[in-house]
């Protein structure tokens, strides 16, 4: 195995910063497509399903590379992987403003694009996680942050540019600023330093893990949820009759309470004597963003719909916050990054397939309310397969315990 840099100290606070950074740039620009959605829509005069592939291709490869880029890391390390991301990303942006049809827009920002963020995402992770031990909870929290950030500021920054420069100039500008990823990977040490494990491919074996198939069965459910509100709550209120920047501002109420969200799931590191206080933080978060969802069925008012918002929010962060940390006590920080691979594949599936679904049930019924409800009713069943998870988890490491005594057992009576 090889060494790791520095923990806790020294240049792992600038490498906590560029996985920082990158997650505002790449989050921030794949889940701030809802402005996007509203234009292109209107612009190429396509169906809402058709529309939505654009945004779930992008943001489902942003999570769905997950195991490509696992694997870059592994062969070449975090250095390089951030920095392909980030010249493939931005190569995404810039062809969209040629775009001459939605079929053009959905292989340049939803295939190119959305790949590129996808070597982003990985490495992130991997470094915020690896680079710190003592504060890894804390660290991992504060990467994740960014994402929220970038919500924060991309919805606003799309918003401003398409106002000023049409949806092509947007995603021209944003090109641009996708540039930056490559620095971010400049920021990384070269491999000879990088905090990786001995080198190969994937880890296959843990496809076959029973933890790891009801983990990514979860992971799944919820995404499909989620992803339906970040793409079609702009569309859903302004069909409610909201003026369109109240609509848009949602997205930035969701981005603020997401990165507190975020950053509340890092205090995690201070109470570490609580057992297992990072999967009940993930499995509550996960139940409350179905509530949340369901929640936007009610016919009410604004400022409801931004509470209902920011609990949404909220309760994203924290289960993003606490998902790194999850992940590391399932499975260990040793296979941190092919099972965080794994389940970032997940998530692209879930991310992929749950706005198609919700663009058909809102073409077949005209409105988003069957869209909202079900988006909600499975982040709820995602909770409760968490739960199950916890007695599949505790029951392995009780076998695992138990063979461990009879080995220490077997070994002294030998003595």
């Amino acid at each position: 195995m090889k060494k790791f840099h520095r923990q806790d100290g020294g240049w792992a606070w600038m490498v906590l910063f560029s996985a920082f950074l990158g997650y505002a740039i790449s989050m921030g620009i794949s889940l701030s497509f809802g402005v996007y959605y509203v234009e292109l829509k209107s612009y190429y005069g396509a169906s809402a399903s058709v529309t939505s592939w654009v945004g779930s291709l992008n943001t489902g490869l942003l999570f769905g590379a997950g195991p490509i880029a696992s694997a870059l890391i592994n062969k070449f390390g975090c250095r390089f992987t951030m920095m392909l991301g980030g010249f493939i990303s931005s190569a995404g942006l810039i062809t969209s403003y040629f775009a001459v049809n939605i079929a053009h827009i959905i292989i340049s920002f939803g295939i190119v694009t959305g790949f590129g963020f996808g070597l982003i995402y990985t490495p992130c992770i991997v470094t915020s996680g690896t680079y710190f031990n003592k504060w890894r909870y804390l660290s991992t929290a504060i990467a994740c942050t960014g994402g929220g950030l970038g919500i924060i500021l991309f919805s606003l920054v799309v918003d401003a540019t398409i106002e000023a420069y049409g949806w092509r100039g947007s995603m021209l500008i944003n090109g641009g600023l996708a540039l930056n990823l490559v620095l971010c990977g400049v920021i990384i040490p070269p491999r000879s330093t990088d905090a990786v494990v001995e080198s190969h491919i994937l880890d296959i074996a843990l496809l076959r893990n029973k933890k790891m198939l009801i983990f990514a069965v979860s992971i799944i459910l919820w995404n499909i949820g989620t992803v339906v509100v970040f793409f079609s709550a702009t569309d859903y209120l302004e069909d409610r009759g909201l003026p369109h920047d109240k609509a848009v501002f949602l997205l930035t109420s969701i981005g603020i309470a997401n990165t507190v969200g975020r950053l509340l799931a890092g205090l995690t590191s201070f109470v570490q004597h609580w057992k297992n206080i990072n999967f009940w933080l993930f499995t509550a978060s996960t139940m409350m963003i179905g509530v949340a969802t369901m929640l936007f069925n009610i016919d009410t008012s604004y400022a409801l719909y931004t509470l209902f918002g920011c609990l949404f929010g909220l309760s994203f962060g924290l289960l993003l916050g606490s998902q790194a940390n999850v992940i590391i006590d399932l499975f260990g920080i040793l296979k941190l990054n092919d099972s965080f691979g794994y389940s970032m594949f997940a998530s692209g599936i879930g991310i992929i397939i749950g706005p198609s679904i919700a663009g058909a049930l809102r073409d077949f019924t005209h409105n988003y309310r069957v869209s909202f409800f079900c988006a909600g009713f499975v982040c709820v069943l995602s909770a409760l397969l968490m739960v199950v998870l916890f007695f599949v988890d505790k029951r392995e490491k009780m076998r695992e315990g138990t063979s461990v005594e009879v080995l220490a057992t077997d070994g002294s009576q030998k003595t």
